[in-house]
């Protein structure tokens, strides 16, 4: 996020969490010892006081040019810092804070969220707690800290602190949109957009809520709602990256590859960093016939996130397509390490095994593809195909055949004349000439089907009708 996105966060609001667990932590200072604090200390006032305009950058410069001589000043400082992006020299202004008044609680508060934007959740969480147990009314402490176990994934944690600061002000829009996102993330949608609803209600211009809300519109598949929540939200924060990525994913759902590439490259351009972005687009490229801009983005989401097992896989797609099995194979070798239930990857490497003439890992792979999602029609199809059509009498088995394609035409309801095709090889394999003819014959009623394969389908017809099997030269 950039520094005039930041400067309109609001500090209170996890928005601000930055949770970017790649950022390596600065000069770590050490936490300053609890000391017995009567209460929640005054709120201060922030440096400059409030400003008649947005506040620009070089405004924020001339105020950090002043020597804090308290610890409210320290704190102001650490804000300016933190709206700056600048989250270590914010730890440092925060940690001189408290070592001034220990019992100021915003400033635990403010140092945790900076270490939390750091992805030291640990120190976060000590911090957040520290200022909830000085100010236990705090209903932004509660908010900051769910947020922190979001980011560790500790939902049922999240939604406790969220729904305690729903209680402790049930007029906090932020509050009511945070703990709507925990909801959505444990499956309940309803709870989740009953939550939203109020966030808009109470702040119409909590930009938050939308994007939330139109996220939760994606997951429920609805399309229409989800793309107009989602524009609502980029008319009052048109920097914020994800409102961008997730109305790419729209655009891409709705088949608009053009606007989809627009969102994504308007979210890339906010967040270079932004791995899912670079995915996301590489996709509409390669949906859009642009295989070279798509490989240029996989290659880039990966080396953002080596992790993204999707990414390697969506690159060997291109690869395949571009006729390159083998570097279609490193990659999804590299997705299948990365995740080894991916069933789709192995089925991807069994068809480029194939190509390559490497059957055995092929069939390998088309069987790993069916443990892992015994429903997957492809790698059923592709199986039976290579079982029935082989060109090595060693791979043949006409039986086996037969029963891959058979599970794979009723999975696919028998409407797929490409499946008809590999049932009718496998039947001819397995002796049964007379059903080949009539699959075959009943593939080819497909204009499309015809249109595509119909020259091949037709020899193939012909040898049925001989009495023999079709074998791939």
């Amino acid at each position: 996020m950039g520094i005039a996105a930041r400067m309109n966060s609001r500090l209170n609001v996890p928005g601000a969490l930055l949770l970017s667990a790649g950022l390596a932590a600065g000069a770590a200072q050490a936490q300053t010892p609890a000391a017995p604090c009567a209460g929640p200390p005054s709120a201060p006032v922030v440096a400059g006081g409030t400003p008649a305009r947005e506040p620009t950058v070089q405004d924020y410069e001339q105020i950090l040019k002043r020597q804090p001589r308290n610890a409210h000043e320290y704190y102001d400082h650490g804000v300016l810092h933190e709206r700056m992006d600048q989250h270590t020299s914010a730890i440092l202004d925060y940690t001189r804070a408290l070592a001034l008044d220990p019992c100021l609680a915003q400033a635990y508060e403010r140092r945790g969220v900076a270490y939390a934007s750091q992805g030291q959740f640990e120190r976060a969480l000590k911090d957040l707690d520290e200022a909830i147990r000085i100010d236990a009314n705090s209903s932004s402490a509660y908010v900051n800290r769910g947020a922190a176990y979001e980011a560790m994934g500790q939902n049922q944690r999240a939604l406790a602190d969220f729904s305690q600061a729903v209680e402790l002000d049930p007029h906090s829009a932020n509050a009511r949109a945070r703990r709507g996102a925990s909801f959505e993330l444990a499956g309940e949608y309803d709870r989740a957009m009953q939550e939203y609803d109020a966030a808009i209600r109470i702040d119409p211009g909590d930009a938050q809520a939308y994007f939330f809300r139109g996220r939760t519109f994606i997951r429920q598949r609805q399309s229409e709602r989800a793309l107009a929540d989602l524009d609502q939200a980029l008319r009052l924060d048109p920097r914020d990256a994800r409102a961008h990525q997730s109305r790419a994913a729209v655009y891409a759902a709705m088949g608009d590859a053009a606007r989809s590439i627009e969102d994504y490259s308007a979210a890339i351009g906010l967040n270079p960093q932004y791995a899912l972005a670079y995915q996301g687009r590489g996709d509409a490229y390669a949906r859009s016939g642009q295989p070279d801009h798509a490989l240029q983005d996989y290659g880039e989401a990966i080396r953002l996130n080596p992790k993204n097992a999707y990414a390697y896989y969506s690159r060997a797609l291109v690869f395949a397509a571009k006729g390159d099995p083998q570097r279609a194979i490193q990659d999804l070798d590299q997705a299948i390490e990365r995740k080894p239930d991916f069933a789709r990857a192995f089925r991807q490497r069994g068809m480029s095994q194939q190509k390559l003439g490497q059957l055995a890992h092929a069939v390998a792979d088309f069987e790993a593809a069916i443990r892992l999602d015994a429903r997957d029609t492809i790698a059923l199809n592709e199986l039976a195909w290579l079982l029935a059509t082989a060109k090595d009498a060693q791979w043949r088995d006409g039986k086996r055949a037969v029963e891959l394609a058979r599970e794979a035409c009723n999975l696919g309801g028998w409407k797929t004349p490409d499946l008809f095709d590999t049932y009718a090889a496998a039947l001819a394999e397995a002796g049964r000439f007379e059903d080949a003819v009539k699959w075959q014959e009943a593939a080819l009623e497909s204009a499309e089907f015809e249109r595509l394969h119909g020259d091949g389908a037709r020899a193939r017809l012909r040898l049925y009708r001989e009495g023999k099997p079709y074998h791939t030269p």
